[in-house]
């Protein structure tokens, strides 16, 4: 079983290099490691310049920043069986790569997507301020305990620690380029990852929750303020009026869908100005 990482980049030449030592220091070596970079300079390119002269990484230069769309280049210029997606500033745990190929190893699992952890990590911490709890998912956050079992109900594996096979990919045809982190979109609909789950038939196909499956995502300050998951609340309900609007098309369903992202971002503003 070969095993491919993809990972696309954007404007972080300071941390691209940092995510992709983590990898290859695993116990176990993926077959390649591709990166997409979307940044428009050459920035990312130099910082990469000793690992794609060591043939460490496959470099692959897209110029629309589009993240859905560099997740499919990615995939589709890869060779492995499994792909396996994660950030340009995440860290991978050290033995990430070994827990991917042994889920996959698992046939009664029947994975369709296999995510795990995913633990935030603070270089320096807002003082003034503590993301509620609720809110945490919007990092994005997420463990769901120690035991191999299939994600909740209306839980998604996050699009920084999730893999597939990749004749899943080409079946479903991969991550839906009209959603997804994009450059220009005044409002983003970052559910891509989520949205390629829902489409995969549930009834032959599970998601994977593997608590062995870790990674390490920064929370920067500058995800550290009320604004930012204001934001990202907003941008929540534009997912779900997404998938409201591809699952029932009807107008009653979409003014339903986007009266509750409304109700949630207002939400989130009154408790941000009472102090909850």
């Amino acid at each position: 079983m070969k095993i491919s990482v993809v990972i696309p980049t954007f404007n972080r030449p300071h941390t691209i290099s940092k995510a992709v030592d983590k990898i290859i220091a695993n116990t176990v070596q993926p077959d390649e490691i591709v990166i997409v970079d979307q940044t428009p300079d050459n920035s990312t390119f130099e910082a990469l310049l000793t690992l794609i002269e060591a043939g460490k990484v496959i470099y692959i230069k897209e110029a629309f920043p589009s993240l859905s769309k560099a997740r499919n280049i990615g995939w589709r210029k890869a060779i492995g069986d499994v792909i396996a997606f994660t950030d340009d500033d995440a860290m991978v745990d050290l033995r990430w790569i070994e827990n991917i190929k042994k889920s996959f190893e698992r046939k009664d699992l029947n994975i369709g997507v296999l995510g795990g952890k995913v633990i935030p990590f603070y270089e320096e911490k807002n003082p003034d301020w503590t993301i509620p709890k609720r809110w945490e998912y919007l990092l994005p956050v997420y463990n769901q305990g120690n035991s191999l079992e299939s994600f909740r109900e209306g839980a998604f594996p996050a699009g920084v620690n999730y893999s597939m096979y990749r004749s899943l990919l080409e079946k479903f045809n991969g991550f839906d380029e009209a959603i997804g982190p994009q450059a220009g979109r005044k409002i983003q609909i970052p559910c891509e990852d989520a949205e390629l789950a829902l489409r995969l038939d549930k009834s032959i196909f599970n998601l994977i929750y593997n608590p062995s499956c870790i990674v390490y995502h920064p929370v920067p300050l500058s995800r550290q303020n009320p604004e930012f998951i204001n934001n990202r609340v907003l941008e929540d309900g534009a997912c779900s009026a997404y998938f409201e609007i591809k699952t029932n098309p009807s107008t009653m369903s979409y003014l339903f869908s986007l009266f509750k992202s409304i109700v949630k971002y207002f939400y989130f503003s009154l408790a941000k100005s009472i102090g909850k």
